[in-house]
């Protein structure tokens, strides 16, 4: 003002302002997407755009593809995916209470300054989403700008757990999982585990899911059938969880869930990959505080020495000794490399029993 010659009369730029204001009233997006994003039409390729509809008694919430004209919705999606949800909970819950020791660095390090420059992208990408729901920004604009700073808080979220103090002089990895799997080994067998990972998933806020999401995936791709049936086609990971994984796998502390029969029924039993010979002497040595522990040798994997007789173990629930099962483990000769090679795999199983009680 007084500086320029305006371009136009005040009472016109007033005018402005006030309409501007009602666009803004207007459009402004009053729901919160789980997936925003995050899912990519099956069939172009494209991220799809959030829409809501419904009337009064119930509201829906989609995600659709206006070039391909594919529609899906959050509820259905979300319903498809819970298994991996599920996963990832059981997973983030794990790191938060014993494997911190484990992806950090043993160097004592003062984090003050990465907690102050999240905190400060944290409320930057708080207000440039409230700009997007107030419809002040358009989607494109806060696509890029909301990927960027969700880049720039992983790498951050990463050195932090990489600086953290862990106020151990040592620490034992394999201990650490022991104790990890005996807490979900109680669980499993009071049937709460489930019930533990979904009351989790539940009482999280909408806002709160979405970013859960954000912190693990990249992007997801849903596709509907000729039934309406929805089927996960394909997912993408962000390369710090899959960081995060790859040290995990290092340390032999890394599970997968094979399916083995027992009888005529399928079970799924948890396997741990890559531990050496040492790392399971550890684990052992740990879990026996807990209960009696037995290691027995399924199969080796490479061809019999000579002399050497291969022993097959039927997999079972409890075998004579009344021992249950309790893990699977492959075990590796040399070499952390993955896929192991066939004549390096030994695959064993740890059974337990719990302790009779001195009267």
């Amino acid at each position: 003002m007084n500086v320029v010659e305006p371009i136009i009369s005040r009472a016109m730029y007033e005018d402005v302002q006030s309409q501007k204001e009602k666009n803004q009233r207007a459009f402004c997006r009053d729901r919160v997407y789980i997936f925003m994003q995050k899912l990519l039409c099956p069939k172009c390729g494209k991220i799809m755009q959030c829409k809501g509809s419904g009337g009064q008694k119930k509201k829906y919430m989609y995600y659709h593809c206006s070039d391909c004209k594919t529609y899906l919705r959050e509820d259905l999606v979300e319903d498809s995916v819970m298994f991996l949800i599920m996963n990832l909970i059981e997973y983030d819950m794990t790191v938060k209470k014993y494997f911190f020791p484990v992806l950090a660095d043993k160097k004592e390090r003062n984090t003050d300054k990465l907690d102050k420059e999240i905190v400060n992208l944290q409320n930057q990408k708080n207000r440039i989403k409230e700009a997007y729901l107030k419809g002040i920004v358009e989607v494109e604009d806060f696509s890029e700008d909301y990927r960027v700073i969700e880049e720039k808080l992983n790498m951050l979220e990463e050195k932090r757990i990489q600086a953290i103090d862990i106020n151990k002089q040592s620490f034992s990895p394999q201990s650490i999982m022991a104790d990890r799997d005996v807490e979900k080994e109680k669980l499993i067998r009071s049937n709460k585990f489930q019930d533990m990972l979904m009351a989790e998933w539940k009482n999280k806020t909408k806002e709160e899911k979405q970013e859960f999401i954000s912190k693990f995936v990249e992007n997801i791709v849903i596709e509907k059938d000729k039934k309406g049936y929805y089927n996960l086609i394909n997912i993408k990971f962000r390369s710090s969880y899959i960081e995060q994984i790859s040290k995990l796998m290092d340390l032999g502390m890394f599970d997968i869930a094979l399916p083995f029969e027992q009888g005529k029924k399928e079970r799924i039993v948890n396997t741990t990959v890559l531990m050496d010979k040492k790392e399971l002497k550890e684990y052992m040595d740990r879990l026996n505080e807990y209960y009696e522990v037995s290691y027995y040798e399924l199969n080796q994997l490479d061809k019999p020495k000579k002399g050497y007789q291969k022993k097959y173990l039927t997999i079972e629930e409890v075998n004579r000794n009344g021992e249950q099962l309790f893990k699977l483990v492959e075990l590796i000769s040399d070499d952390k490399q993955f896929p192991q090679k066939e004549e390096n795999r030994i695959l064993g199983e740890i059974r337990i029993k719990e302790r009779e009680k001195v009267s």
